[in-house]
C-alpha cells in the first residue's frame, strides 16, 4: 500500500492579520504546496471510501485559503469531508490531520469566518487523534505548536512541539522560522535569529526567512534592517501580507504615507484585520477623516469582533489607553492569537507602564 504523507499546508511566516504572524499560522503558500495536483489513484487509507473522500477533501482544503485566493466555502466543505473520511475509517490518520487544518483556515478574518476561540479545541483534538496515530506526521506537531502558541499561551508546550517539527524535518525552512519567530516573540532574540540563519542556509531563494527576521528585528526596534529584510522578501515572492509588517515599520519610522500605501495593498484580502491596520495607520497620521470611514468599514465588517487586539492598537495611536486595554483584555478572554508576541510588540509600547497591562503580561507567563 502506498501512504503519501500530507503536503505541509501553511501561510506565510505568520501574518495571520495587521499585527502578527497568521492562522493557521502555518506559514508556508497554498503555491508551494498544490493538493490539488495530487494523483487520484493515490492511496492513503485502505478504505475505498475514506480514501475518495480524503482526496476530494484535499482538492477543497486546496482553495479554501482565503488569505491567498481561496475561499472559506471550501474550506468548510473540505472539513466536512475529512470528517467524513474518518467516519470511514477511525484509524485514518491524515484525516484528522485535514480537518485540523480546515478548522485553521476557517478562522481567517473573512466574512463567513469562525472566531478563532471557537475553533481551536477543536483543531488541538483532531491534531492530537492524527499525532496518536501517527507520531511523524511533522504538520500535526505544526499545529499542535500553533495551537499552543497562539491561542494557548503554553509556551514551553509551543517550544517543544516546535523542535518536534525540527526534529522530524530538519531541512524544512519553515520549521526554522516559525520556531525563529516563536523565540523573537518570547524576547530570546540572539537564538531567534541564529534559528533563521538556518533557515537561510537551507534555501536562499525563500523569501520566508526574510520575513521572519524582518519580524524578528522589528521587535528589537531595528527598524532600518527590518525593513530591508521586508523589502527582500517582496523581491524574492511577492507575498500580499508581507506590506503588513513592512505598513507597520513604516509607522514605527513615523513614514506614515508610506505605511497606509502598505496597508491599502492588503486589504485587497477582505479580511477585518486588514482594515483595522488601515485604521492604525491614519490614526497614527493623525487622518481623522480617513480613519473614521474605514473605521465605519470596519465595524460593518460581518468578522470586526474577532480581532479586538488590532482595534487596540488604533486606540493606542489615539491615546485612549483605558479602552485599549479593555480591548487587549477582551482578546485575552476570548484566546486570541495575536496575543503572543505582547511582550515584544513595538505597538503596544505606550500600554507598559499601564499596571493592567503588566497584570496581564502576569497572567500569559511571560517573563518580566
Amino acid at each position: 500500500m502506498r501512504i503519501r504523507p500530507l503536503l505541509p499546508f501553511c501561510l506565510l511566516l505568520s501574518f495571520s492579520s495587521a499585527f502578527s504572524t497568521p492562522k493557521s499560522s502555518c506559514l508556508s503558500l497554498l503555491s508551494e504546496n498544490n493538493l490539488a495536483k495530487e494523483s487520484d489513484a493515490a492511496i492513503y487509507s485502505k478504505n475505498a471510501d475514506a480514501n475518495a473522500l480524503y482526496i476530494k477533501g484535499l482538492e477543497y482544503l486546496s482553495k479554501g485559503d482565503a488569505r491567498v485566493g481561496g475561499s472559506m466555502l471550501n474550506a468548510k466543505k473540505a472539513l466536512e469531508l475529512f470528517v467524513q473520511a474518518v467516519q470511514k475509517d477511525p484509524q485514518f490518520a491524515l484525516a484528522y490531520l485535514g480537518q485540523a487544518e480546515a478548522l485553521g483556515l476557517s478562522s481567517f478574518t473573512v466574512p463567513g469566518s469562525s472566531p478563532p476561540g471557537k475553533t481551536y479545541r477543536q483543531q488541538e483534538a483532531a491534531a492530537l487523534k492524527a499525532v496518536e496515530l501517527d507520531d511523524k506526521l511533522s504538520q500535526a506537531h505544526v499545529i499542535l505548536a500553533e495551537i499552543y502558541f497562539d491561542n494557548e499561551y503554553d509556551w514551553p508546550k509551543a517550544e517543544k512541539e516546535l523542535k518536534r517539527v525540527i526534529e522530524l524535518d530538519p531541512n524544512r525552512v519553515l520549521a526554522h522560522t516559525r520556531y525563529g519567530i516563536f523565540l523573537g516573540a518570547m524576547g530570546r532574540f540572539d537564538e531567534a535569529i541564529a534559528e533563521v540563519k538556518l533557515a537561510q542556509k537551507i534555501d536562499e531563494s525563500s523569501g520566508a526567512p526574510n520575513r521572519a527576521m524582518m519580524q524578528v528585528l522589528y521587535w528589537q526596534h531595528e527598524d532600518n534592517a527590518a525593513l530591508a529584510q521586508g523589502l527582500e522578501a517582496l523581491r524574492k515572492d511577492k507575498v500580499v501580507l508581507t506590506h503588513f509588517s513592512v505598513g507597520l515599520i513604516y509607522i514605527h519610522q513615523g513614514q506614515y504615507e508610506k505605511a497606509v500605501e502598505e496597508m491599502k495593498l492588503v486589504t485587497v484580502l477582505g479580511d477585518a484585520g486588514s482594515l483595522a491596520a488601515l485604521a492604525y495607520a491614519y490614526a497614527m497620521a493623525g487622518n481623522k477623516i480617513e480613519l473614521d470611514n474605514v473605521l465605519d468599514r470596519f465595524r460593518r465588517h460581518p468578522a470586526h469582533d474577532h480581532v479586538p487586539y488590532y482595534l487596540a492598537a488604533v486606540y493606542v495611536a489615539l491615546g485612549d489607553k483605558d479602552r485599549a486595554i479593555r480591548l487587549i483584555e477582551k482578546d485575552y478572554r476570548s484566546r486570541g492569537y495575536a496575543l503572543n508576541r505582547l511582550k515584544v510588540d513595538p505597538v503596544m509600547d505606550p500600554l507598559r507602564q499601564e499596571p493592567r497591562f503588566k497584570k496581564l503580561m502576569r497572567k500569559m507567563n511571560f517573563e518580566q
